[in-house]
């Protein structure tokens, strides 16, 4: 890796990924080497940042457009890390980043993060698919329809990469687990939790009964916070190295998943937990769709977050160098320290 200064751009820094990315970046061999630049709602976070770890922190939101664009026009490598779905501020730090191509003849590094949502369908619970994905099948994923979850940004990105401005890479973490960890999340400032699993825990807590979609018969993959963190470092050394040589743009999709598990496995282990603690049996019951919706908000959405299948196989991602280390054992593991946080809440 070069000795000069190195610019990276994260989006999310804050966030569960984002942070947990963040925290290996500052304990990064070439860490001097980096200039490392993030957007923050809160000032609160942002004096952390700055104050306790060197981060230049700017105030404000994704809609904030004007402040996206010029961070990622100075940026060698933005790391998206936020919203995978919000294309008014991809499109506004596609301004930054092709301004910074024009104006150096370097294509800037785009590791934005999407998600195996990308790849579920409608069981409802109610059945296992056999269809299993793979990141080293490109064609794969090119068979899916434009308007398929999460590729209202991730086929602009692989446009951009077509069109030569910007080396595209895009991580797909299936269902995220464990409490993230280390000195940025020891401040209080960062989110430290996952979104399907405390959603599923939250809804059984408040229905005074764990829960699941349909039977819970449909199949997801897993992977670890801290292996999914480890894959976006694998990503972003391989394509600082090795560039036009390390699968980018349409090629470029690493699949982060490490083990399978049903969701009434999940939901079940969940009862247990609750019911160790007073709340409930330890066998799911199956959500109405009232309370899908008022959880979510969305009935569609509840049911393919929930109750779908996403079964995946991050071969192009092991091949790169990742070697993810937590497996469904340690999913189901993780479920006590789940549950006991959100009964304090």
């Amino acid at each position: 890796m070069s000795s000069s200064k190195i610019n990276i751009f994260i989006t999310g820094a804050t966030g569960y990924i984002g942070g947990s990315v963040l925290e290996r970046l500052l304990k990064h061999p070439d860490a001097a080497n980096f200039n490392i630049s993030a957007l923050v709602r809160s000032a609160d976070k942002a004096k952390v940042l700055e104050t306790q770890f060197g981060v230049k922190a700017v105030v404000g939101s994704h809609a904030d457009f004007d402040k996206l664009e010029a961070l990622a026009k100075e940026a060698d490598v933005v790391l998206s890390c936020a919203d995978s779905d919000d294309l008014p501020a991809m499109e506004a730090i596609f301004k930054g980043i092709k301004a910074r191509f024009e104006r150096t003849g370097i294509k800037p590094i785009l590791i934005h993060t999407s998600g195996t949502g990308l790849i579920t369908d409608e069981a409802k619970g109610l059945f296992a698919t056999e269809k299993i994905w793979h990141d080293s099948r490109p064609e794969e994923i090119g068979s899916l329809p434009d308007d398929a979850f999460h590729r209202n940004v991730d086929l602009p990105i692989v446009t951009a990469d077509k069109e030569g401005w910007l080396l595209g890479y895009i991580v797909l973490p299936s269902t995220i687990y464990g409490l993230a960890s280390g000195k940025l999340f020891e401040t209080g400032h960062f989110n430290r939790r996952s979104a399907q699993i405390p959603l599923l825990i939250k809804m059984s807590i408040a229905r005074g009964q764990a829960g699941m979609v349909g039977q819970g018969k449909a199949i997801w993959n897993s992977v670890h916070i801290d292996d999914t963190a480890d894959l976006y470092l694998v990503v972003f050394n391989a394509a600082l190295a090795g560039r036009e040589n390390v699968p980018h743009g349409r090629d470029g999709m690493y699949y982060a998943e490490n083990g399978e598990h049903t969701w009434y496995d999940l939901c079940k282990t969940i009862a247990k937990e609750l019911s160790s603690y007073g709340v409930g049996t330890d066998k799911p019951t199956t959500f109405s769709d009232e309370e899908l919706l008022n959880a979510v908000g969305n009935l569609a959405a509840a049911n393919l977050a929930l109750g779908s299948n996403s079964r995946a196989r991050g071969e192009q991602a092991r091949k790169l160098g990742w070697k993810p280390k937590y497996t469904t054992e340690d999913l189901f593991k993780s479920i006590k320290a789940e549950v006991e946080t959100s009964l304090r809440k």
